[in-house]
């Protein structure tokens, strides 16, 4: 029984989480809505609620009185492609990112007035594009899902002299799922190999009208393949662990400052892989077709692929200006450089999809203000700056761009125990326009991206 529910509580969050890739790769940084309110500026350095699970464990010391938050963030996504094939084919769609929620739950229970320990579940990594399934350049569209839930436990000491020092563990349940589609590549194939033949039929060797009779009956194979057929399905499941630390020093009551770092996490997904493309394929030496082999005419092959999540670190600070005004601000780093390639390779070691990546490192840089405007409000405002981290080799599948924040937000103490944050951003995305290398030729892109993001929390102290 235990089991099940707990293959149902995965369920919900990862259909919760499910959600949209604007953000550097696909990394998340919706983990509360207070953070939200300030485009997360100083999150390593501000114990504002329990939130500070998913960000530094040392600001936990920080509480005095157990405490419970959760909450999510709704994200709402407008991410349009305008694309034009080789052969002045159109290859655009419209809002490819579906909408999502992000949910997150924290709690920080103090074990005597130096320790503290604290968990949560929050996602840091997930990502989903949709393409229609009759798209141009299905083969690169498609569809691409990711879903992650991160499960965390951390403990806290206070060191003296105003630093303190936090260590957790976590345990990251994640989903893939990848469709691609055949889109024009059966028409494309088809000519092309229907041009060879011909050549072939007028040359007086034996074994080139051979090779002739078998390139006209892979032409007439492509000629009659619909473009909305899956060429390529992937899918599968796994868990992957790693750490987290974190350190906060006091400079007095005043000013604190904050160094956070997340390890990587390896996921190393055990599913399956089917087509369905015809099995007659299978035995055709012509390197025209080598990139739609194997053939599984809809049966799965066993399959893995492995994607590390990488490793980040975050710098902040926090200052009390005045009694009313508060600056915070950050410097966030993830080392995407180790997402080179999706390799997904057979039970044998044969490969059954690849595609280079080649991503880079980010940065992230955001600047907040907390303002209490009265005893039961504090408002807030921030913005941001992102880093794109496929700015090497950009991909239609995970459209990431350069990205500017906007945000407001506000907390308000409805008891003594119990307050309420709300949280509103706009995340403007830059232009970016680039080639894609396909199969068909030359994909031309233009995208152009924005989003919404609005969240509620509910903390409650114990």
């Amino acid at each position: 029984m235990m089991k099940k529910v707990t293959k149902l509580s995965l369920a919900a969050i990862l259909t919760l989480s499910a959600t949209n890739t604007f953000a550097a790769g696909f990394q998340l940084a919706e983990i509360s809505t207070s953070g939200l309110g300030t485009s997360f500026a100083g999150t390593a350095a501000i114990a504002e609620n329990a939130s500070v699970v998913a960000t530094n464990p040392a600001l936990m010391t920080e509480f005095s009185r157990a405490q419970l938050s959760a909450g999510g963030i709704y994200i709402a996504a407008k991410v349009n492609i305008n694309g034009e094939l080789a052969n002045d084919t159109d290859a655009s769609n419209k809002n490819i990112v579906p909408n999502a929620i992000v949910p997150n739950f924290y709690f920080v229970a103090p074990v005597n007035d130096r320790f503290s320990v604290g968990g949560g579940m929050n996602v840091n990594y997930g990502l989903k594009t949709e393409f229609s399934k009759n798209y141009a350049a299905g083969w690169l569209g498609g569809m691409t899902s990711l879903s992650s839930g991160n499960f965390n436990f951390s403990g806290a000491m206070k060191l003296g002299h105003g630093f303190s020092f936090g260590l957790g563990l976590n345990a990251v349940y994640a989903e893939a799922e990848l469709d691609r589609y055949a889109g024009v590549i059966p028409k494309a194939l088809s000519g092309k190999l229907k041009q060879a033949q011909q050549q072939l039929q007028q040359s007086p060797k034996e074994e080139d009208k051979q090779k002739a009779q078998l390139l006209g009956k892979v032409a007439g194979i492509a000629a009659n393949t619909p473009a909305t057929t899956k060429i390529k399905h992937l899918e599968g499941n796994t868990w992957g662990y790693g750490w987290n630390a974190g350190l906060s020093y006091n400079l007095n009551e005043n000013h604190r400052f904050g160094l956070a770092y997340h390890s990587a996490v390896k996921l190393d997904f055990k599913g399956d892989f089917s087509n369905e493309l015809p099995t007659a394929l299978n035995n055709v030496p012509l390197p025209q077709i080598a990139g739609l082999k194997p053939a599984t005419n809809g049966k799965n092959k066993a399959a893995k692929l492995s994607v590390t999540l990488p490793a980040f670190w975050e710098l902040s600070a926090y200052h009390q200006l005045t009694e009313q005004l508060a600056l915070q601000y950050s410097w966030k780093h993830t080392q995407w450089s180790v997402f080179k390639e999706l390799l997904a390779k057979g039970s044998k070691g044969e490969e059954l999809l690849y595609k280079d990546e080649k991503f880079s490192d980010s940065n992230r840089y955001a600047i907040g203000l907390t303002y209490k405007a009265m005893d039961n409000l504090t408002l807030r405002t921030g913005v941001a700056y992102e880093q794109s981290a496929s700015r090497t080799m950009p991909s239609i599948a995970i459209p990431d761009t350069n990205r500017t924040w906007y945000s407001v937000g506000a907390t308000y103490q409805v008891t003594p125990n119990l307050t309420t944050d709300f949280g509103y951003a706009y995340v403007y995305g830059h232009k970016n326009n680039f080639t894609e290398g396909t199969t068909a030729g030359g994909l031309d892109v233009k995208s152009r991206a924005h989003v919404n993001l609005v969240g509620l929390n509910l903390n409650y102290k114990f």
